[in-house]
C-alpha cells in the first residue's frame, strides 16, 4: 500500500488528522478533461475522505473541483460539468464569430456558480481545509498560489477565474492585487511541487491524463504562433509556455523517482476514452465524472 493511501485510511478510520504529517490533495484541470478530476473528488467525498486533507491546491478547471470539495458540496456541483448546455455556452467556435473569447470561464465563475449551479463562496473561504488556487504570474511566468490574495468573495471568484483562464483563447489576463494571472498550467500543470515546497509531507495527485497518453512536445506552428501572441500580451506566460514541456518530462520524472514516495497520482485506466480539452458532449462528460469517481473509490474506498 502506498504510504499517502495509508496515511489517508488512518485518517479517515480515527476521524482526525492528528498523526504529525501534512497532506495535501493536488487536483490536475485541462479543461473539459477535468471532468475526470471531478469525479475523483465526487469519489472521495463519497468515501469518507472530506476531513483527512490538510489542504487542497488546484490547477486550472481542477480548482473549480477543488472548491466544491473543500465546500462539501461534490454532489451538487459536479455534475453540472454535465448539465444540458453548459459546455456549449462556456465554448465554441461559433464565440469567435461575435468577437467573444472561445473559452468564458467568467461566465463560470459569475453566472453558473452564482445563479445556475450556486456553490457557497463563503463555505468556500471558511473551510476547515484551505483551497489554495494556482496559477501563472503573465508577466513573470511564475507558479503562484493566490490563497493569500484572498480577501472576500470577490477576490475568491477572482482567484478561481485566473486560476482556470486559458492564454488567448479566454481573452486578456485576469487581474487580481495588482498583477495579471493566466492558467495556472502553464506554469505547474500537475499541482504537486507548490505544496510540497510549502511543507506538506505527503500529496495525493488527481491525474485527468491516462498513463498510456504520455505528454508530447507542441506542433511546430502552432508553438512558435502562441508565443508570438504571448510576447505581445503576457510576457512571463510566454516564457512558461517555451519550456512546459521540459517541465511536463521532469514531473513524469519526479513523480517515478525521487517524489514516488510522498507523492501518490491516481490517473484515468489506461484504454479508457479521451476526453477532449474542449469537449462539449454531456454523454461523454457524464462518462469521464463516472471514470474518475470509479478511479478513486478504487484506490481508496
Amino acid at each position: 500500500m502506498h504510504p499517502v493511501v495509508e496515511i489517508l485510511r488512518a485518517r479517515r478510520a480515527r476521524g482526525d488528522r492528528d498523526d504529525g504529517y501534512r497532506v495535501a490533495l493536488a487536483v490536475e484541470g485541462g479543461g473539459s478533461r477535468a471532468t475526470l478530476s471531478g469525479g475523483m473528488v465526487l469519489g472521495l467525498a463519497e468515501a469518507g475522505f472530506s476531513g483527512v486533507f490538510d489542504a487542497v491546491y488546484g490547477a486550472s478547471a481542477g480548482t473549480i473541483n477543488g472548491a466544491w470539495f473543500v465546500a462539501g458540496a461534490t454532489a451538487r456541483g459536479i455534475p453540472a460539468w454535465y448539465r444540458p448546455g453548459v459546455m456549449r455556452r462556456v465554448t465554441g467556435i461559433p464565440r469567435l464569430a461575435c468577437g467573444r473569447p472561445l473559452v468564458d470561464m467568467r461566465w463560470v465563475v459569475d453566472e453558473l456558480y452564482r445563479r445556475v449551479v450556486p456553490l457557497d463562496w463563503a463555505a468556500v473561504r471558511g473551510a476547515e481545509t484551505p483551497l489554495h488556487p494556482m496559477a501563472t504570474d503573465a508577466d513573470s511566468g511564475a507558479s503562484v498560489d493566490l490563497a493569500g490574495l484572498v480577501r472576500d468573495d470577490g477576490t475568491l471568484r477572482d482567484a478561481v477565474r485566473a486560476s482556470t483562464h486559458l492564454p488567448i483563447l479566454g481573452g486578456p489576463p485576469v487581474e487580481l492585487a495588482g498583477r495579471r494571472y493566466l492558467d495556472a498550467a502553464l506554469a505547474e500543470t500537475l499541482p504537486f511541487r507548490t505544496p510540497l515546497a510549502q511543507g506538506a509531507t505527503h500529496v495525493l495527485l488527481l491525474r485527468t491524463r491516462r498513463a498510456d497518453d504520455p505528454v508530447r512536445p507542441p506542433w511546430r506552428s502552432g508553438d512558435l504562433l502562441a508565443r508570438a501572441l504571448l510576447r505581445r500580451s503576457a510576457p512571463g506566460a510566454a516564457a512558461a509556455w517555451r519550456t512546459r514541456y521540459e517541465r511536463q518530462l521532469a514531473d513524469e520524472a519526479d513523480l517515478l523517482g525521487r517524489h514516488a514516495r510522498v507523492v501518490h497520482a491516481l490517473r484515468p485506466p489506461s484504454g479508457s476514452r479521451d476526453v477532449g480539452q474542449l469537449e462539449t458532449d454531456e454523454a461523454r462528460l457524464r462518462e469521464a465524472v463516472e471514470v474518475g469517481r470509479a478511479v478513486a473509490l478504487a484506490a481508496l474506498g
